[in-house]
């Protein structure tokens, strides 16, 4: 007999029981079969092996048609069905028809519905209120008492249950008593085969529950059943039920009767139907309760917060305004008593069916937009509205619309795009810009970049991480707007939309005018995004054919075929992104030709109005400036109008130079970003610019100055002898050598607010303002022997040994004086990685046009310098050695001439808080303490030097006269002072060894006015630096009052406080500042005559106790 194999069995094992198979000639249990080929039409059929030759042959898998080579590579040809053959059409045959006959499932499906018979299901109607809606009637809010008609809970539904309703004309009828079948349940709404069955089975349950009661217990039970309906309206189910001693059967019908008849009287309804109204012959009192009187609105103000309501023109409308019906503003949503709509019943009806509901509300959203960038919102509402807008998906809203079938919706959904990108100031005050000087150059409206960390590339190589392309791919739309609105509607592909909108449907001429201006917002956003516009198929060509034609005639009918001022804007600010996209312009797009026709003629001949006629001829002339601006266009013409009124232009120049009632500086106000800028959408936030006084109102003589000047500057750099014409010959090294004072210090307040584009200004100023020893005028008058002076006179009031400072800040300023040169190579060398913004700067500001890239300045990410720029080389060095090798380097190990990097950058900071201190009031007190912290903790000796010690002394010794030093404030680019002084701290205890400097910088911050957290610091975790923390009251320079007023009222800390003092801990020789403080707050504590808790009076007992067994002669005297 054969056996299976077994999971044991060897190689060998197994070819020996096949070897035994084969020999004994048994048949095998499965057959090899060969797959039939359906196309072929080939029947399947068995392929093994027979049991005449099963003994000789082993069993083999053969596949027919199979080549010993692989085949080539080429097109097979094409498969053909073998079904097709058999199906055969008809040229006039419909095609439904075949469908149907070919596809049957759908009707087969539709033609089996049966409708459930509801006639015997009870009807539940919703009771009356005097509420605008009625309420909806919930399963969970159902009460136990109204239950299926089956429900084993209740017995008597199932006696009751009535499966039609009679006429009313049916009679009770008397019949036998002996029936066959159910006559209350017929099983109608049971559905299966075993229907009938269930019926029988519920009537023979009925029957017996039936005969199981007596006849009053019967009659119990109806009331019961009749007592347990609520007083609403609902069907009342009378009678039709058996009586067992009666033989007969009492059959009536089901009335609707309502418990509450006070609504359906006609004296309660707010109209009295009257028969000739037509459908006004069944009352609906949930309808006609919307006829009633609204109640009244609120008449006194109030103080909580209400949701803001607007009409159909944007205007906020007041919670006490009580407004006319007839307006249209009352509807039937929340609050109806209020006129108007909120924001989230706008975005209701922006999806409504109704086309003029859609039409409707995006106007209104266009309206409150527009009103909100105007900041009419901003004393009146809370919050943002745009912010509110964009959040709940405005862009998507209005992305939707465009799509819009409807003209009308699409005009509407336009209109509050352009109110939700554009802001109609910005684009004023920055085409009253364009004449100053660079003024032509703009930032790009980018929102400030935010760094994501993607938690997907941690761990991996630079190499497998995903560049920034391919993770905006990645993005998702709403991803994508969430950051950048206008990087967001590219995405969701709003340029070929526009497109079409222009070129197929060719809207009203308001429309036309807002997509030309989302265009230019488009453009102004990026160099990219000007470039996808650019690139957009078709809609250059259509804005360049239909709106800037190079022939035209009057028509007053459409705007299509005339030039637009708007058109013309949008080539100029396309060709601000670059040299290459204004070359495209001028060339491939035709803008030469329309520059050549429109400024080829005055602007009254331009058969447009005389508006429009100025505008485009303004835009035209803007155009040619800014392809000037990169040498693609010609100059002969305007040189020639410049040397013809050069005369009128001096005269202007020394009148505004005589001018004096007007400065532009001291009437600058400050200008704070408005509610509605949005991280997403930024703008300029030149709200009521021109009612504003400073540099950029109509009134402001800065554009003229600048303009001029640099015009006539330009002029006699090319050609000395216009100089005299000019009428310029003021020897002005006279005045410049009065006021060089003047000069320095309003160079130290402009170069940390210039902006990225200006780096060639930053470096003009460093390199000849801000370093030379002509403009400190302190540094050659005897400036440093007045310091000396007053140090002096401050040592004879004095008497006392002070710290080294007092003698030697009059000469660390000479010494700085002479240093000058040195420490202005210093801080050029820190700002090297500047030197090729720096060289794209110049050719702006310098004409180089050849050079010039782009008109659009760098990304706007803050000033070019930070407003601490002067402890530049100390944070830097900190960076590079102290962070990485936590202070522990030596000055040896340091970077080559850190050193005199850290001598000269404490040279500029001492000359800066002696003769310029306005200069460094921009940098909060605690940030310059933490930045002079860098001296100990970039390096284990840097201190110790001996400059570095003289420096720091001065710089210590004027920033223990601050009295504004607030330590609470954490430090920029630090998350808590308190982490700072930790590694102080930890830095004394290690490298210190007692040094008076590096001491006083730790005693500083142990004031009583400041954190407790670093006093239980010292005392608890660092206790054993008190030994060596060495620094006497004069070395301090502090009063020490600051350390011992007011009295300590921290409990643990005052226990520290006295456990250091009587175990010896700290001792007036080891640490005269912290012994005194100790001391001086454990004796206000321990003889206080303050009531106090339980908890305080027992530590002062106990403190008593311990003070009683002291044996320290010295501390018991205190």
């Amino acid at each position: 007999m054969l056996r299976r194999p077994k999971p044991t069995d060897s190689e060998a094992d197994l070819l020996r029981e096949q070897e035994h198979f084969l020999t004994s000639g048994a048949p095998s249990a499965a057959s090899v079969v060969r797959r039939p080929d359906k196309r072929r039409g080939e029947a399947g059929e068995g392929e093994g092996l027979s049991g005449e030759n099963e003994g000789s042959q082993r069993d083999v898998v053969t596949i027919e048609d199979l080549p010993d080579q692989l085949p080539s590579l080429t097109p097979a040809p094409p498969k053909k069905s073998r079904f097709k053959a058999s199906r055969v059409t008809f040229e006039d045959e419909d095609a439904g028809e075949r469908l149907d006959r070919h596809d049957t499932h759908i009707s087969a499906v539709l033609s089996r519905i049966v409708e459930r018979d509801t006639s015997s299901t009870p009807i539940s109607l919703p009771a009356f209120t005097g509420m605008a809606f009625p309420k909806v009637l919930h399963r969970s809010e159902t009460s136990n008492q109204n239950l299926h008609i089956f429900s084993s809970t209740n017995t008597f539904w199932k006696i009751f249950f009535l499966p039609s309703i009679p006429s009313s004309s049916s009679l009770c009828s008397v019949e036998p008593a002996a029936v066959s079948g159910p006559r209350l349940v017929s099983g109608q709404g049971l559905q299966g085969p075993h229907s009938s069955g269930e019926t029988m089975r519920i009537h023979v349950e009925n029957q017996a529950k039936l005969q199981a009661m007596s006849q009053s217990e019967i009659l119990e039970e109806q009331k019961k059943l009749l007592s347990q309906l609520d007083a609403g309206p609902k069907i009342v189910w009378r009678g039709c039920f058996w009586l067992p001693n009666c033989h007969f059967h009492l059959q009536c019908y089901a009335v609707f009767t309502t418990m509450d008849v006070s609504v359906n009287t006609e004296e309660d309804l707010p109209v009295k139907p009257q028969k000739e109204w037509v459908h006004m012959d069944k009352l609906e009192p949930e309808k006609l309760e919307w006829l009633r009187d609204l109640p009244e609105p609120r008449r006194k103000g109030t103080k909580k917060a209400m949701q803001a309501r607007f009409d159909f023109a944007g205007t906020l409308i007041p919670p006490t305004e009580d407004l006319p019906m007839h307006l249209g503003l009352h509807h039937h949503g929340e609050e109806p008593e209020r006129a108007g709509y909120s924001l989230q019943e706008l975005f209701l009806l922006s999806r409504s069916q109704v086309i003029q509901q859609r039409t409707l509300s995006l106007s209104t959203l266009a309206n409150i937009l527009s009103k909100a960038r105007a900041g009419e919102y901003m004393s009146v509402l809370k919050g943002s509205v745009t912010s509110t807008l964009l959040d709940a998906g405005l862009l998507f809203l209005l992305r939707f619309a465009l799509d819009d079938s409807v003209e009308g919706v699409m005009s509407a959904a336009v209109h509050a795009l352009k109110a939700l990108l554009v802001c109609a100031e910005d684009e004023e005050c920055l085409d009253c810009t364009f004449s100053w000087f660079r003024g032509l150059a703009s930032f790009p409206l980018l929102p400030s970049a935010q760094e994501e960390e993607d938690e997907e590339d941690e761990g991996l190589d630079e190499s497998m991480k995903e560049t920034a392309k391919e993770k905006e791919e990645r993005k998702s739309d709403h991803e994508v707007a969430r950051q950048d609105a206008v990087k967001g509607l590219l995405k969701m592909k709003l340029l070929p939309r526009l497109r079409y909108i222009l070129e197929v449907v060719r809207p009203s001429p308001r429309v036309v005018q807002d997509v030309l201006e989302i265009l230019t917002r488009i453009a102004r956003h990026s160099s990219s995004s000007a470039t996808q516009v650019l690139d957009c198929p078709r809609l250059m060509e259509t804005v360049m054919s239909e709106f800037l034609p190079t022939s035209w005639s009057p028509s007053s009918q459409s705007i299509y075929g005339l030039p637009l001022s708007s058109a013309m804007k949008l080539l100029r600010v396309l060709a601000t992104s670059g040299r290459h996209a204004c070359a495209r312009l001028l060339n491939s797009l035709g803008a030469s030709e329309r520059l050549s026709h429109l400024l080829s003629a005055e602007p009254n001949e331009l058969l447009l109005e005389p508006t429009e006629s100025l505008r485009i001829t303004t835009e035209a002339y803007r155009l040619w400036a800014v392809a000037a601006g990169y040498g693609q266009a010609f100059l002969n013409t305007v040189i020639f109008v410049i040397f013809k009124n050069i005369a009128m232009l001096t005269h202007y120049l020394i009148f505004f130079f005589h001018t004096r009632s007007s400065s532009v500086v001291c009437n600058a106000q400050a200008i704070t970003l408005g509610p509605e800028i949005t991280n997403n959408l930024p703008g300029l936030a030149c709200t009521g610019w021109r009612n504003r006084p400073g540099l950029v109102a109509p009134s402001s003589p800065f554009p003229l100055l600048t303009g001029l000047g640099l015009l006539l500057e330009t002029i006699t750099g090319i050609h000395k002898g216009l100089s005299s014409k000019v009428g310029l010959a003021v020897p002005l090294d006279l005045e410049i050598a009065r006021h060089a004072s003047l000069y320095h210090q309003v160079a130290l307040v402009v170069l940390p607010w210039l902006l990225p584009g200006s780096e060639y200004l930053a470096h003009e100023l460093l390199s000849t303002i801000v370093f030379s020893k002509d403009f400190i005028s302190e540094g050659h008058s005897g400036g440093p022997e007045a310091v000396e002076l007053g140090e002096l006179k401050l040592h004879e009031e004095t008497q006392k040994d002070t710290s080294p400072s007092l003698q030697t800040v009059g000469t660390l300023l000479r010494e700085a004086c002479v240093q000058l040169p040195s420490i202005r190579g210093c801080f050029l060398t820190h700002l090297a990685h500047l030197e090729s913004s720096v060289i794209v700067s110049r050719d702006a500001l310098l004409g180089h046009n050849p050079w010039i890239k782009s008109h659009l300045l760098p990304e706007l990410t803050g000033p070019i310098l930070p407003s601490d720029w002067p402890f530049l080389p100390l944070v830097s060095l900190y960076e590079q050695a102290g962070v990485s090798d936590g202070g522990g380097l030596a000055v040896e190990e340091l970077p080559q001439r850190a050193l005199q990097a850290v001598t000269h950058c404490l040279q500029w900071l001492l000359l800066l808080e002696v003769w310029r201190e306005e200069a460094l009031k921009v940098v909060l007190p605690v940030a310059k303490f933490a930045r002079l912290s860098c001296v100990f903790l970039c390096s284990s000796d840097l201190f110790l030097e001996r400059p570095v010690q003289r420096l720091t002394w001065g710089l210590f010794r004027l920033s223990t006269k601050l009295d504004s030093l607030d330590l609470n404030v954490p430090p920029p680019g630090l998350a808590s002072f308190q982490d700072l002084y930790s590694a102080l701290v930890s830095q004394y205890e290690a490298v210190s060894f007692g040094d008076r400097l590096f001491g006083c910088w730790v005693l500083l911050p142990l004031q009583r006015r400041y954190s407790i957290t670093m006093r239980l610091a010292v005392f608890g975790e660092h206790v054993g630096m008190l030994r060596s923390l060495g620094v006497t009251l004069e070395q301090l320079s502090i009063p020490i009052e600051r350390f011992t007023s007011p009295p300590e009222d921290s409990l643990p800390l005052l226990r520290l406080y006295f456990r250091s003092l009587i175990t010896g801990t700290l001792k007036r020789c080891w640490c005269p500042v912290l012994y005194v403080a100790a001391l001086s707050h454990v004796n206000s504590f321990i003889f206080s005559q303050d009531a106090a808790a339980q908890e305080v009076e027992t530590a002062r007992h106990s403190m008593l106790r311990k003070i009683y067994y002291l044996t320290d002669e010295v501390l018991l005297s205190f």
